[in-house]
């Protein structure tokens, strides 16, 4: 009877050991990459965290019509193509989601409203607009209040992603006193924790007074188009109402 071979032995206890780190390191990558990006949401279209864009689109139409529409119609209003168009629904349609009605050369689509499903579906599929409610609502209880608070960039766009932040501009009254800087500042602090909490996106502040904003506009500063072009008022005097206060 031949001997143990220590040798080979070792060997392989040396293999199981390093696939066991090797296993344990990817998942640590893998953990990793959840907590960097995992705990943010796409703003161009919130919904994509639990839906697909067509979906979210196609179930927007469909809430937004009182009336039976053609496949063709649904993907005009929705943005995408009839052949992406007519995948969703016939998605829909197996989970009894909507209703397909055959009329001579074409096939009309109606929301199933008494779906159990329907309600919480829709829901998220507008879950932006149901945000931008939730950011209204959080700046109108500003104490002190902004003059102004508009969202942009992406988040007014539409063209954001996970990565991108909730930029917001907001125009303020001077603030003098330090204690008046200090709650302002807290101010801002709390309700961009609040931002996080409701869309794990973090807000970007852009806050200048009411004289400072003439001065951007004076110098015409590039961000004065942009917030021209894109600004989606959330509280206070629309921007159009605001540049002419100030020229």
């Amino acid at each position: 009877m031949q001997g143990a071979d220590p040798i080979g032995h070792q060997a392989r206890e040396l293999n199981m050991c390093s696939d066991e780190l090797i296993s344990e390191s990817v998942e640590f990558i893998f953990l990793d990459h959840l907590v960097d990006v995992g705990r943010v949401m796409d703003w161009s279209d919130p919904s994509t965290a639990v839906m697909s864009r067509s979906t979210a689109a196609v179930l927007r139409s469909l809430a937004g019509s009182d009336r039976p529409i053609s496949v063709r119609q649904l993907a005009r209003l929705a943005d995408i193509s009839q052949t992406r168009a007519r995948q969703v629904v016939i998605q829909l349609s197996e989970h009894g989601m909507v209703t397909v009605e055959a009329e001579p050369g074409v096939h009309l689509v109606r929301l199933n409203r008494d779906h159990v499903a329907t309600d919480h579906a829709v829901a998220l599929a507008t879950l932006r607009s149901r945000v931008m409610n939730l950011l209204r609502g959080e700046f109108a209880g500003w104490h002190p209040p902004a003059l102004h608070a508009s969202l942009y960039g992406s988040a007014a766009r539409g063209d954001g992603s996970t990565s991108s932040d909730i930029d917001i501009l907001v125009v303020h009254e001077p603030l003098a006193a330090e204690s008046e800087q200090e709650e302002w500042d807290d101010q801002l602090a709390r309700s961009g924790q609040m931002i996080y909490r409701w869309t794990g996106n973090w807000a970007s502040w852009f806050q200048v007074s009411e004289a400072e904003l003439g001065q951007m506009v004076s110098s015409e500063h590039s961000l004065i188009a942009e917030w021209r072009r894109d600004a989606i008022t959330l509280v206070g005097s629309s921007f159009p109402t605001l540049l002419r206060r100030v020229r």
